[in-house]
């Protein structure tokens, strides 16, 4: 029988918080996936087998196939990663999980989200925005590309969040999609302001895919709204900066990261002093030298 798997995944700076995730899955719902998955592009392995210690994780580095692109927009280039475009793999890994459930590692975990996993009326669940003209700026609108495409598709309709977000393996065109958002995300990439949200949210219009919409009250949460949402909320979500580590405080993330490193895991990278990031990036530098002999 095919497994349910937890997928996160970001850039080498930032396995510290995704330990810190897999130390908040273990505690508050540790039933809610059969293992988690992580896309990386460099963690020692030392620190690989601590996190396994935590939660069964596995590992898969991440190629990106937009490598070749050079005209991403500079909220991308200068805020993001093209890292986030590892959200797509999501629908891949359906040839081998029955469920996948998708989580931002700046996300805490506040008590158990395994209700994530039962499937409702749809295929997929995600977090609905307004509309899609939001997840794309102002170069929409004369990108040659899009000017192309955008009779394609309506800018006034609702999107989708991918903060969080389920996939069952019962979606039939899920290769189809994911072929999609490989091809769109070049295409458009100059006019992207929230990048894997638009293409995605572009690709779903266009193939009609039906979706349960998460409750972004419960889900979502941002700290300054807590209290608003004070006995709904089950995910408290670090949106924009800062991030809980490295100036919003947040007990609970707190607790986990000390422990983390008592378990002998690596420093986060925004928790280094000035002297410890030089040495860092010395040792980096010297690694792309000389290989894994340093």
């Amino acid at each position: 029988m095919k497994k349910t798997a937890i997928v996160t995944g970001g850039t080498s700076n930032q396995y510290p918080a995704m330990a810190v995730l897999a130390l908040n899955i273990a505690d508050k719902c540790p039933n809610i996936a059969d293992e988690l998955v992580i896309f990386y592009d460099d963690i020692p392995l030392a620190q690989q087998k601590l996190i396994n210690s935590i939660f069964p994780t596995r590992f898969i580095k991440y190629e990106s196939p937009f490598s070749h692109v050079e005209n991403f927009s500079e909220v991308i280039q200068n805020y993001f990663s093209p890292f986030l475009f590892c959200k797509y793999e999501c629908f891949r890994l359906l040839d081998e999980y029955q469920t996948v459930i998708w989580i931002d590692y700046d996300m805490v975990i506040t008590q158990d989200i395994s209700e994530l996993k039962e499937k409702n009326k749809a295929d997929a669940k995600f977090i609905s925005s307004k509309f899609l003209g939001q997840k794309f700026n102002d170069k929409v609108f004369w990108d040659q590309n899009c000017i192309e495409d955008i009779h394609n598709f309506d800018l006034l309709k609702p999107a989708i969040t991918c903060c969080i977000f389920v996939l069952f393996d019962s979606l039939k065109n899920f290769h189809q999609i994911y072929d999609e958002c490989i091809r769109l995300t070049p295409r458009y990439a100059a006019a992207l302001y929230l990048p894997e949200e638009a293409v995605l949210s572009v690709v779903l219009q266009q193939l009609n895919v039906e979706i349960d919409e998460l409750d972004n009250a419960k889900y979502n949460t941002t700290p300054i709204e807590i209290e608003v949402n004070k006995g709904i909320t089950s995910i408290i979500h670090s949106i924009g900066q800062p991030k809980f580590w490295n100036g919003l405080y947040n007990e609970q993330w707190e607790s986990y990261y000390k422990k983390w490193l008592e378990m002998g895991g690596a420093k986060h990278i925004n928790r280094y002093t000035k002297i410890e990031k030089l040495l860092l990036r010395i040792k980096r530098k010297l690694k792309k030298m000389f290989g894994k002999k340093c």
